[in-house]
């Protein structure tokens, strides 16, 4: 990712009213009967009180609380695009060498769907971080797939295969579900963070589909440390934010998240790569 894209990131970001807790305005209509007619008269009112927040109650934007809302988001912008790349150098050189070596591509596989669904969830809501935070990745990680599945063979190939093509396939059907039935807006993000959230949880913990070999082996060379150490601060940010706004399905899963990314460096301090 260069400079200048994570540039044109932030400034959107920026730039952007439609972030939770933002003070808006509206037209309010008032009425007044004058000489026996009654008229109208419409005034754009300000609010700059307490405010709404998705998924939970009003909320007094404090001096820290705005902190966390606007200085932690875009930095984790910058640590989403961070974890979504982490796992590029290794790709590149399977992809060189031709061989996967200890590189594990069912993340991959999940990566490439779960950073759509949130990619989905943050237009829906129309947050710009967490919108912009999951473009980078929906483009780097289905470029993963694609470069990694020719490297694979027989079950490894299979498995990959299977996830990809299943939970995309569980993807197009929840949103054509959503698209084509009487559900509001509420119950339509609710149903994409769920989901979103639910896939971030497996992406988080799928480093550990290969603890058994690194309980036997005594080797945690298959967890791939820069992808541990961008989960760890990546989750820790947005569990932050997540809370701060009051949206369960931005600050449950991160915190999950951050628990298997402490998970994976225990394993990496006490079974170091060899």
């Amino acid at each position: 990712m260069k400079l200048s894209s994570l540039i044109i990131l932030f400034a959107a970001a920026e730039q952007s009213h439609a972030w939770t807790g933002r003070p808006v305005s509206s037209n309010v209509i008032t009425s007044n009967v004058s000489g026996g007619i009654k008229r109208h008269q419409t005034k754009k009112v300000a609010f700059s009180g307490p405010l709404s927040i998705r998924g939970g109650t009003s909320l007094e934007m404090t001096p820290a609380s705005s902190l966390v809302t606007t200085l932690v988001p875009r930095i984790g912008i910058l640590t989403s695009t961070l974890l979504y790349f982490s796992p590029f150098t290794t790709v590149r050189q399977a992809s060189t060498s031709g061989s996967l070596n200890d590189l594990n591509p069912v993340p991959l596989a999940i990566m490439a769907v779960s950073s759509l669904c949130w990619l989905v969830y943050g237009l829906c809501v129309r947050d710009p971080f967490v919108t912009l935070s999951n473009v980078p990745g929906s483009i780097a990680s289905i470029w993963y797939v694609v470069t990694v599945l020719p490297l694979l063979k027989e079950e490894q190939l299979q498995t990959t295969q299977n996830i990809v093509v299943g939970l995309s396939a569980l993807t197009i059907n929840l949103w054509t579900w959503l698209a084509l039935t009487n559900k509001s807006l509420e119950q339509v993000s609710s149903a994409l963070g769920l989901f979103a959230s639910g896939l971030f949880i497996v992406l988080s913990g799928s480093p550990l589909s290969t603890i058994k070999t690194v309980l036997s082996t005594k080797n945690s060379k298959s967890i791939l440390t820069q992808l541990t150490f961008a989960q760890i601060t990546n989750t820790a940010l947005w569990s932050a934010y997540g809370l701060a706004i009051k949206d369960k399905f931005v600050y449950g899963p991160n915190m999950t998240g951050l628990g298997f990314g402490l998970i994976q460096l225990a394993l990496k301090l006490v079974f170091p790569s060899k």
